[in-house]
C-alpha cells in the first residue's frame, strides 16, 4: 500500500524577531519558533498544542506564508516557500487557507456573507458572477448555513453560525490545507461540538488535511491524528493521538494532559503542578527550556538542549525520557 503523499512539509523552521529592549541598548532576538518540523497528509489533521507563548499561533503565520521563516524549510507540492518568487507564491498561497479564533472579528460588519464568500474567488479565478454566486451558495448549504443567509450582514448570526460562514469562506478556493488557530475557543461548548463534527464531515469529503492549533485537549482528542507538543518554540513531543493520550512521556506533555478534566474517574491523572514561572522568550535558560520547572531535571538538562529523539514511536526531546518512561 502506497503511502499518502505529502501536502505540506516543515523542515526545522524557525522565525525570530528583534525587538527593542530601550534607549541605548543592543536589540534582543526573541526566537518564537526555533527549529520545528512536521509533515501534512491529505485527509488527516495535525494539532499543535502547548501553553500561551510556546510558538502555536507564529507556526501557523508560517504556514499560512503571512510572514516569511528566518531559517528551515516550508515545501508545499515539493516548492520551498521561502525560495519562491511572487509569481509562485501567488500560486500557491490559495492552497493553504485559515480559519481564526474568533468568528466576531474575523468577518467584515460591512459586508454581506455572500460578498465575502465570493471576494476569494474574485481575487483569484476568472468566473464569472453568475458561478461565483452559485459556488457560494453550494459552499454555503455545505456548512448548513440556509439560502436566505446570502444577503445578511454578521451581526445577524450567532458565534457558530459565524464560524460556519468563517469556514465556507475559508473552503471557497478548494485548498489543500487549512489551518484553524483555535477555532472553537469562543463558542459555547455545545456549538463546539457541530463545528468541530462540521470539520470532520469536510474532510471526510474532500480529503483536506488541517493543522489544528488549540490549548483545549479535550477538543484535540477528539479531532487529531497527531499531535505535536510545543514549548517556548520547540518541539518536545510528536506523536500519534493514541500514543501521546494514553502514555504521555515528556514531563510537559505530562503536566499538560494532567490538567485536562475527565469525567470518568477511572480516566483521570494525578495532578502535576509545575513549580516556577514559563522563562521569558528573550532570555530562554541554558539547556532545556522546561528545565527550571521540570520535577526530573539534573545537571545535564540545565547545561545541553536535547533533541527530539525515537522512543516508543514518537519523538521526544527530552534526556531522561528511558529513564522516567
Amino acid at each position: 500500500m502506497n503511502a499518502p503523499a505529502t501536502l505540506l512539509e516543515a523542515k526545522q523552521l524557525t522565525r525570530h524577531y528583534l525587538v527593542s529592549q530601550g534607549w541605548f541598548k543592543p536589540k534582543a532576538t526573541v526566537r518564537a519558533l526555533d527549529g520545528v518540523s512536521f509533515t501534512l497528509t491529505p485527509g488527516k489533521t495535525l494539532a499543535v498544542v502547548g501553553e500561551s507563548g510556546c510558538g502555536k499561533s507564529t507556526l501557523a503565520r508560517q504556514v499560512t506564508m503571512i510572514e516569511a521563516p528566518s531559517g528551515g524549510e516550508l515545501r508545499m507540492g515539493g516548492v520551498n516557500v521561502a525560495d519562491a518568487d511572487g509569481a509562485e507564491r501567488k500560486r500557491i498561497r490559495p492552497l493553504v487557507q485559515m480559519v481564526f479564533q474568533n468568528p466576531y472579528a474575523s468577518l467584515n460588519p460591512r459586508k454581506k456573507v455572500g460578498a465575502m464568500l465570493e471576494e476569494p474567488l474574485i481575487i483569484n479565478t476568472a468566473l464569472t458572477k453568475s458561478e461565483r454566486v452559485a459556488k457560494a451558495q453550494a459552499m454555503m448549504a455545505k456548512v448548513g448555513l440556509r439560502p436566505e443567509h446570502f444577503g445578511r450582514y454578521p451581526h445577524m448570526f450567532s458565534g457558530g453560525q459565524r464560524q460556519r460562514i468563517a469556514i465556507a469562506r475559508a473552503l471557497m478556493l478548494d485548498p489543500k490545507v487549512i489551518v484553524a488557530d483555535e477555532p472553537v475557543s469562543a463558542l459555547d461548548v455545545s456549538i463546539q461540538a457541530q463545528v468541530l463534527n462540521l470539520l470532520m464531515d469536510i474532510q471526510d469529503a474532500s480529503g483536506v488535511a488541517y493543522l489544528f492549533i488549540s490549548h483545549n485537549l479535550s477538543v484535540v482528542e477528539h479531532i487529531a491524528d497527531e499531535v505535536l507538543v510545543m514549548y517556548l518554540g520547540k518541539t518536545v513531543e510528536h506523536g500519534g493521538k493514541q500514543q501521546i493520550f494514553s502514555r504521555p512521556l515528556h514531563p510537559y506533555t505530562k503536566a499538560l494532559l494532567a490538567s485536562t478534566p475527565r469525567i470518568d474517574p477511572a480516566l483521570r491523572q494525578q495532578k502535576i503542578i509545575l513549580r516556577g514561572e514559563l522563562p521569558s522568550p528573550l532570555a530562554p535558560p541554558p539547556g532545556c527550556a522546561f528545565s527550571n520547572r521540570c520535577p526530573h531535571a539534573v545537571d545535564r538538562c540545565r547545561e545541553i538542549v536535547p533533541t527530539l529523539q525515537s522512543f516508543e514511536d514518537r519523538l521526544v526531546a527530552c534526556h531522561r525520557v528511558s529513564e522516567i518512561a
